[in-house]
Order: structure tokens, then C-alpha cells, then sequence
């Protein structure tokens, strides 16, 4: 039962690229200040990894970049969003931050990313993976724009994890049991996609190196230049 709802859930996700106006500002007010222990768990990920250029796909409503903005850490940050919606309120969003002069945030296609190869340090996308039509073409993206000795940060929610796992995401992410676990469920990937089903079968067919990691809900996929 649990498998056919996210099955369902990513099919929707995936048919409307884009998400619209109204919920965009859905996004915006309620779901992304949900998520504030998440993307600060990511910074301080990010925070560690020497670079200088940054790329977010799939940067909403700008959160996150604006966390990287915030540190005062990396030379050049730019996000892209197929959401027309998601990149006007993520440009909102900066201004009143007072980052908008350190960031570049425009409309783009994640299958076809408007930059030429080995630009990026960098490449992070949280919570993006599940609505992108085709891995395959992303992840080859990915590459193509990341320098030598880069990497891509990919990371997505999986609600199939053991009970002490769960345990471990509440603890670190602030945030109730039940509610994790429909994020993840509604919002995510299953871990069996990565280890053994269709991921784990696009990475091989992209010819990317790849490692892997696990904390509690988090799946975090590692692409390497």
C-alpha cells in the first residue's frame, strides 16, 4: 500500500514539471519553513566541501541558497527552477535577506542546463530527484558541468528504512515522527530505487561514478566528475 502512494505520488509530481502559482506560495510560507532543520543540516554538509562555484537544482523558493549566501563562503552561487513561480519567490525571497546582489537564480530545465561543462564545484539538489522525468539525462548533466574533481549532491527522502532510523531523523531534524515519514513517503524515493531498482539501473546506463549515502530518512547520492 505504502509503495503504490509513493508510486502514485511521483507519477503526479513528475507529469506537472513546474510547480504552479498557488502552490508555489503554499511552498513558500508552510512546507519550506517545515523543512528549516533540513536545509540546515545540508549547510553544514556543503559548508565542509572546499569550493568556490555552487550550483542548487531545483532551488524553490531559495532557502537554501540563501543559507549559502549567508556564510560568505563560495564566489559564485546560482539556482535554477523549471517554476517560473518558485524563481520570482525565490528572487523575493533573497532581497529581503539582503543576498540578492550574491546570487544568480534563473528559470531552467534541469535535462538541459544553460551552462558550459566543468564550470561548477559543486552541483546540490535536495528533494529534487523525484520529480525529474528523466535521471538519466540529469545525472549526465550534472557531470558535464561539474570541473575536475567535482561532485554532485543529490539528496531524497526515503520512507523505507528501519525504526531505528526513524528514530535517528526525528532526533536530528526537530521535527514529528508521523509527519517525517508522509514527507518521505509522499515527497521522496524509496531506498530499494537506489540500491537495487531503476536508479541504481540510470546511474549504470549514464556510465557516472557514484557513491552512496544513508542517514536516517536522508538518501544523499554522490555523483563524481
Amino acid at each position: 500500500m505504502l509503495s503504490l502512494l509513493n508510486r502514485v505520488s511521483i507519477r503526479l509530481q513528475r507529469w506537472k514539471q513546474g510547480i504552479p502559482w498557488g502552490a508555489a506560495h503554499f511552498y513558500n510560507r508552510i512546507i519550506s519553513r517545515y523543512l528549516e532543520h533540513l536545509y540546515s543540516y545540508f549547510l553544514r554538509q556543503v559548508s565542509q566541501k572546499h569550493c568556490d562555484k555552487v550550483l542548487e537544482v531545483g532551488c524553490g523558493p531559495g532557502r537554501f541558497l540563501i543559507k549559502l549566501a549567508e556564510t560568505g563562503l563560495f564566489h559564485v552561487i546560482v539556482g535554477i527552477d523549471i517554476s517560473r513561480a518558485m524563481i520570482l519567490i525565490s528572487r523575493k525571497n533573497a532581497v529581503k535577506h539582503g543576498v540578492y546582489p550574491l546570487l544568480n537564480i534563473v528559470v531552467a530545465d534541469t535535462h538541459r542546463m544553460p551552462f558550459r561543462e566543468k564550470f561548477f564545484d559543486l552541483v546540490v539538489s535536495t528533494g529534487t530527484l523525484h520529480h525529474i522525468k528523466d535521471p538519466e539525462t540529469f545525472f549526465r548533466e550534472c557531470t558535464r558541468v561539474l570541473g575536475i574533481g567535482g561532485e554532485a549532491w543529490i539528496y531524497d527522502f526515503s520512507y523505507d528504512i528501519s525504526a531505528d532510523e526513524l528514530e535517528e531523523s526525528v532526533h536530528f531534524l526537530r521535527r514529528p515522527k508521523i509527519l517525517l515519514k508522509l514527507s518521505a513517503l509522499l515527497h521522496g524515493l524509496p531506498r530499494r530505487v537506489f540500491k537495487e531498482g531503476y536508479i541504481r539501473d540510470v546511474l549504470q546506463r549514464a556510465s557516472v561514478d557514484y557513491d552512496m549515502c544513508y542517514n536516517g530518512l536522508i538518501t544523499k547520492l554522490i555523483l563524481k566528475s
